[in-house]
């Protein structure tokens, strides 16, 4: 059996082990519940924990596998995996540093944080630069690939992504929690995007809600970091399914286009729907925005990177075929959105990110709005309720009976 063979038996492998774990906690955390309440949040502890090790684990594991298959695949792909490794090891040292300079000093997290950033930046150009030269060696293969649109194209969504991330509220990019709950965030969802109901031919896949770890952490910690993460994450996909041709192509299929999943909490951080299940109708509606903005990438991708693959005899042209075979994006998102929606719907939930990030305000179903520090730390959790209800005063706490 070839290496990419095993990669492949791993993955689907992974498939069964998510959805047996899923429905192990679920089971037994039901039976925790009803038996012995008072142990369910020590329940949820051993559940996270067991969760976090499963998804590092896989990520180690299928990261080293797809490393070692790249390196004997004998195409140059290995000139362009390394540099995304070395970026992703990058930051992930520069996180711990982060986290160790946190316990000393605000200063030196910021010190870490900026060292951090330059060398991500470098390993970055050096990404670009390796993809430009393996560009250089495949062209031909490629008569049809238009730079100018890949050009535009990433530069449009660099803006956009820079847009979003404005739109997000002011947070404090090295705290400690965030980015505690970030690489969980990465973890989780780079594990159950191994998880895959089924891959299509030229890149691309419908997983198992991989998305649904990083839209909640939008929700929880707000669109700036929501933003970062999901850029990040978008390059770690680059490791697991490396379908790239020219550094445009590249930005267009993974951060940038993973990067607006960045936007999916805006409505839950801006506290636009303040009334009862207004945290499941923000998700939603920030989900739809973000996988319709992920697709266009994708599209965009397909018709300047990869038009010599479409096919034109059933579509007619590049463009029609892209917008076909790119509508997988729906369907992976489909299904997050779907999880999301019922863990949004659940007060206990809500209330659990509540005492997690002290970052939003959250609409719960029994009309309650619970809001969450912005940032300050100085700003402490408290709950309020909607105006009909405040209406509802008895007389003895009127203001006019002060008087």
């Amino acid at each position: 059996m070839e290496l990419g063979d095993v990669f492949d038996k791993l993955g689907s492998t992974l498939l069964y082990a998510v959805i047996a774990l899923i429905g192990g906690i679920v089971l037994v955390g039901a039976l925790v519940f009803f038996l012995k309440k008072e142990k369910f949040a020590d329940f949820q502890k051993y559940a996270a924990g067991i969760s976090i090790g499963f998804a590092i684990a896989a990520v180690i594991a299928m990261s080293y596998l797809k490393g070692l298959d790249t390196e004997f695949m004998g195409d140059g792909k290995a000139l362009i995996f390394w540099p995304i490794m070395a970026e992703i090891i990058v930051v992930i040292v520069g996180a711990l540093a982060i986290l160790i300079c946190g316990v000393f000093s605000k200063k030196a997290a910021k010190i870490a944080g900026l060292v951090t950033a330059a060398g991500a930046l470098g390993a970055f150009i050096a990404i670009m630069v390796q993809m430009a030269k393996y560009y250089g060696d495949v062209a031909a293969d490629y008569p049809h690939a238009n730079l100018v649109g890949m050009i535009v194209s990433a530069v449009v969504f660099m803006l956009l992504t820079v847009g979003i991330f404005f739109l997000g509220k002011k947070a404090d990019l090295s705290d400690t929690r965030a980015l505690v709950y970030g690489a969980v965030a990465i973890a989780l969802s780079f594990a159950l995007s191994y998880a895959k109901f089924f891959e299509m031919p030229q890149g691309g896949s419908v997983t198992f809600a991989s998305l649904l770890p990083l839209m909640i952490y939008c929700c929880m910690f707000g669109t700036r970091r929501g933003v970062i993460v999901c850029l990040i994450y978008g390059v770690l996909q680059a490791v697991q399914d490396p379908w790239i041709i020219h550094p445009m192509q590249f930005l267009l299929d993974y951060p940038l286009a993973f990067g607006m999943i960045g936007i999916s909490g805006i409505f839950i951080e801006r506290k636009v729907f303040k009334f009862k299940g207004g945290a499941v109708v923000g998700f939603l509606l920030g989900g739809i925005i973000a996988v319709c903005l992920r697709y266009t990438c994708h599209v965009l991708s397909g018709v300047f990177a990869f038009a010599d693959w479409a096919d034109l005899d059933t579509y007619g042209t590049a463009a029609a075929y892209s917008l076909a075979y790119n509508s997988f994006a729906f369907i992976d998102m489909l299904i997050s959105l779907a999880a999301g929606v019922m863990l949004f719907g659940s007060k206990a939930f809500v209330d659990q990110m509540d005492r997690s990030s002290d970052k939003a305000a959250i609409a719960t179903d029994d009309g309650e709005h619970i809001l969450l520090n912005d940032g300050d730390d100085d700003f402490e959790p408290q709950v309020f309720t909607s105006e009909s209800e405040q209406d509802e005063t008895s007389p003895e706490e009127s203001p006019s009976d002060e008087n």
